[in-house]
């Protein structure tokens, strides 16, 4: 047990070492921005992501939820994000101008009014009500100008096989977080894997995604992304955090 803990520890500082170093590999940066590119010039795409989050808890250590999301996504309007995990099954339709948040578990449903596209969307719903959307993060244009901004060491460490596709694996290291990559090595060049180690809790939680089932420029019907309420649902308020913002309440 001694040894696994001293193996522990010296994983922590080498680790902590190496965001202290200031390096940043070109070939890794034009994987990046090559991944970014190709998700940008999307005009529509689905995929499917299985995330586990860690939290920790004082009397039973660290606890690991895990989560299945189907998403939808048509630019620059357009998204629906099914979810399955701990909280029972949810589900998430945006057409423009309103998302609207279904429980399947409960039968309560929910409006939002929103900005007029989707980046922008995913931006007012986590600050004004802290809702989250699945690796929303590798769709915004600046994805690599934030790593550098946010990590100080990232270095490309090669090619790796994942289920038998291989892919390269980037890694970043910086003051808050320290992040693992996975990309495809292929025409397409879409990430697989992510690993986050959040280090600004007390204690380091470790948050994971993997992808799989890409589809790029699907034809996805407009019907998809608007919710047909079922006639026992009940509706409830969405409160935001802010006064400014105004959203659909009970009347």
């Amino acid at each position: 047990m001694e040894k696994i803990f001293l193996w522990a520890f010296l994983c922590t500082i080498l680790i902590q070492g190496k965001s202290r170093e200031s390096h940043v590999d070109p070939g890794a940066i034009i994987i990046l921005d090559r991944m970014s590119e190709i998700i940008g010039d999307l005009n529509s795409c689905s995929f499917t992501v299985h995330t586990s989050n860690e939290k920790f808890d004082q009397e039973k250590g660290f606890i690991k939820s895990f989560h299945k999301h189907e998403v939808y996504m048509v630019g620059p309007d357009k998204m629906h994000v099914l979810n399955e995990g701990s909280i029972g099954k949810t589900g998430y339709w945006y057409n423009g101008d309103l998302l609207l948040y279904y429980s399947v578990n409960t039968n309560q449903y929910g409006f939002i009014e929103t900005p007029d596209n989707i980046m922008a969307t995913i931006d007012f719903v986590n600050q004004e009500y802290d809702l989250e959307f699945p690796a929303a993060d590798f769709f915004y244009p600046g994805f690599t100008d934030d790593l550098l901004e946010t990590h100080e060491w990232i270095g490309y460490e090669g090619l790796v096989k994942i289920n038998d596709v291989e892919a390269h694996h980037i890694i970043a290291y910086g003051k808050d977080t320290n992040v693992q990559i996975w990309i495809s090595n292929d025409t397409f060049t879409l990430p697989i894997r992510y690993l986050i180690h959040d280090l600004t809790a007390d204690k380091p939680l470790q948050f994971e995604g993997v992808f799989s089932n890409w589809a790029l420029n699907p034809i996805l019907p407009d019907a998809m992304f608007d919710f047909v309420v079922p006639e026992s649902a009940s509706r409830v308020s969405i409160l935001s955090k802010s006064s400014t913002y105004s959203n659909i309440s009970d009347q």
